[in-house]
């Protein structure tokens, strides 16, 4: 129990230490630091690499934030848009508050119980209060690829109105901007306030690619780019990847729905099943039992 005491008591003063090492950051980087999660042009892959610079004072906050870990943190805000309050800095902070949450938890289980279990699932308590803050903003990320695969189809339908009413595909996503609403349509206006403000079309477009998970814009960004790049009507483009889309969503619909009978079939053998049996069984063995009684 002492040994176990003195681990927990180590692993607490790590989580302080990494917790301070965030938190006395000086105000000059934690505003560097705001500015870069602002700017359009920030990338996921040198994230580690300013932040790194802002805290060379210091050092804690590099010598125990691991690279791989800033990136990977860096890439489901971005999927998540940034959501207002998951600041780079905030969640980092929240991982060893998280840990010091378990923590406690654990030491409270493992002074009720003591066996290598309860120490296993102690252990496995702090480290989901770590990684709780990278499940909710990767669960955040999860929902918004999923609602900008699903919207997707409906927005091309919408432009491809438009264009065939007369009017450019700029305009065409410019109408869809103003009266449209969700992750994506979010992300056609960062797309177009990139190219307003100066951005090429092609970095705007690979831009926007680097910005999402789901494969059908990321054809779509790719496709708009070589139309550009080959001369190609972008109003037939446009055309052809609705088509595509469409007929993309409907296949995902229905291999949902033929996964369905195997989902169904587990619950059925646990829930229904036994339950069936009692009732159609128990009164045969009742009787048996009461007649050889």
């Amino acid at each position: 129990m002492l040994i176990i005491g003195v681990l927990l008591l180590a692993g607490a003063a790590l989580m302080a230490a990494t917790a301070g090492g965030v938190l006395v950051l000086p105000g000059r980087g934690v505003q560097k630091r705001v500015r870069m999660l602002a700017a359009p042009e920030a990338a996921t892959e040198s994230a580690w690499k300013r932040i790194r610079s802002d805290v060379s004072a210091d050092g804690l906050f590099a010598r125990l934030t691991a690279p791989t870990l800033v990136r990977r943190i860096e890439r489901n805000i971005v999927l998540a848009g940034r959501p207002v309050g998951w600041t780079l800095q905030r969640i980092i902070v929240l991982k060893p508050a998280g840990a010091a949450v378990g923590l406690f938890f654990a030491v409270v289980i493992v002074s009720k119980w003591s066996s290598p279990f309860v120490l296993l699932v102690a252990l496995a308590v702090i480290v989901l209060g770590y990684f709780v803050p990278d499940l909710l903003i990767y669960n955040r990320g999860v929902k918004r690829q999923e609602e900008m695969q699903k919207t997707l189809p409906d927005l091309l339908d919408q432009i491809v109105i438009s264009i065939e009413a007369g009017v450019g595909f700029e305009q065409a996503l410019i109408k869809v901007a103003e009266v449209g609403e969700g992750p994506l349509v979010d992300e056609f206006v960062r797309l177009l306030q990139d190219v307003s403000l100066g951005m090429s079309r092609r970095d705007a477009y690979t831009a926007l690619a680097d910005r999402t998970s789901v494969d059908d814009v990321r054809g779509f960004a790719k496709s708009i780019v070589q139309a550009e790049e080959y001369g190609i009507s972008v109003a037939s483009v446009v055309r052809s990847q609705a088509k595509e889309m469409r007929l993309a969503r409907r296949m995902r619909a229905e291999a949902r729905a033929q996964k369905v009978p195997v989902k169904i079939l587990i619950p059925l053998m646990v829930c229904v099943l036994p339950v069936l049996f009692i009732i159609v069984l128990a009164p045969s063995v009742v009787t048996a039992y009461a007649s050889n009684g």
